[in-house]
């Protein structure tokens, strides 16, 4: 019962906030209209008009609808693109091992999953990190060795996109720490130099940075793979934004909440873990959340650079001479995928932006 109330009560509270005003039930209103509109013509769409798995795959060239023969045919390519067809288990397993884990911290956080505490989890990413890579390069505990370049689709994207999130994060607490410090000038000012030039640089220009110059600086007879290259460059770009993001939420608080902590005689680096830092990041969390999304998207452009992620390995599913013309299915699964996953990322940012709020 308390579930129903509870329910209704926050039915209660949306209906009353979207017709507050005459122009918020307007809006409202065009809002439901469209998306119920939207709705229906993708039900016409990927049912009424399609062709089933079963049906004839000569019947997609005439139908105005979605092709289910060519996802059924091309789905495994999409996902996980040249990797070997016969060991597509181990990108299988990399890409539910991380969205597994994605899942559970985020739970975690919205204080929705198993209690584990900060190093738990944390060891928990370095295994699954250092999983996900034996698992896709093999060569070692009886593995059949791939060539990074074959390393393709999903599980290449929740690679880059969640270990340059994880990254990039601590690394922009570090740089915005040291660009609102006035103890330390040179930190001061190596900061704002570094988040400055980070964040009025084009990220392409950093991922050829990346790919291109990096191996040129390394020692001879030392190589570094473009999935490593890439990564450095998506944890280096990232960071100044996160940089920014918290140092927005430092320069919000009070300095009566740094002096307190000093006077109770906590040194500098207590005073900003147990006191500042918490404070910072909950005001900081809407922007905070929306970098990370912005991060996870713009992970597609390694394409560019040579490495096929999941909208790489779609654009080449539809380039079969057999399959050609049915772009709208490759494209509308990898669609799926992004509106789910940056709605989940949306969700939990707004449940613990109101977790902490309260």
């Amino acid at each position: 019962m308390s579930f129903a109330n509870s329910a209704r009560a926050s039915m209660s509270a949306s209906l009353k906030a979207a017709f507050s005003s005459p122009l918020a039930a307007v809006l409202s209103v065009v809002s439901a209209v469209s998306i119920v509109a939207i709705a229906l013509i993708a039900l016409r769409w990927s049912v009424f008009l399609a062709v089933w798995p079963w049906q004839d795959a000569e019947l997609c060239s005439a139908a105005r609808g979605l092709c289910w023969p060519f996802l059924v045919e091309k789905t495994r390519f999409i996902l996980f693109g040249t990797y070997p067809y016969d060991l597509h288990v181990r990108p299988a397993a990399v890409s539910l091992l991380l969205c597994g884990l994605a899942v559970l911290t985020c739970r975690q956080l919205t204080g929705r999953g198993p209690s584990l505490s900060v190093w738990q989890l944390s060891l928990a990413w370095c295994l699954c990190i250092c999983l996900a890579f034996v698992l896709m390069g093999g060569g070692v505990f009886g593995l059949d060795a791939v060539d990074p370049v074959r390393w393709n689709g999903l599980p290449i994207l929740l690679m880059l996109s969640i270990i340059a999130v994880a990254l990039a994060f601590p690394l922009g607490i570090l740089l915005a720490l040291a660009r609102v410090q006035d103890t330390h000038w040179f930190l001061s000012r190596f900061a704002t130099v570094y988040i400055e030039i980070a964040r009025g640089v084009p990220m392409l220009t950093v991922l050829f940075v990346g790919i291109f110059v990096l191996p040129l600086t390394l020692p001879e007879g030392v190589g570094v793979s473009p999935v490593t290259a890439t990564l450095i460059a998506l944890v280096l770009f990232h960071a100044a934004y996160f940089a920014e993001d918290m140092r927005s939420g430092l320069l919000s608080l009070p300095a009566g909440q740094g002096e307190a902590a000093r006077s109770l005689g906590m040194p500098y680096w207590k005073a900003m873990r147990l006191v500042v830092l918490p404070q910072a990041i909950r005001r900081s969390l809407p922007s905070l959340v929306n970098s990370t999304i912005g991060a996870y998207k713009d992970t597609s452009l390694v394409v560019v650079v040579g490495i096929l992620d999941l909208t790489a390995t779609a654009r080449m599913s539809f380039g079969d001479p057999g399959w050609r013309g049915h772009a709208i299915e490759a494209y509308a699964l990898v669609g799926v995928w992004f509106f789910l996953s940056c709605a989940f990322l949306s969700r939990t940012g707004r449940r613990l932006h109101k977790g902490k709020a309260g």
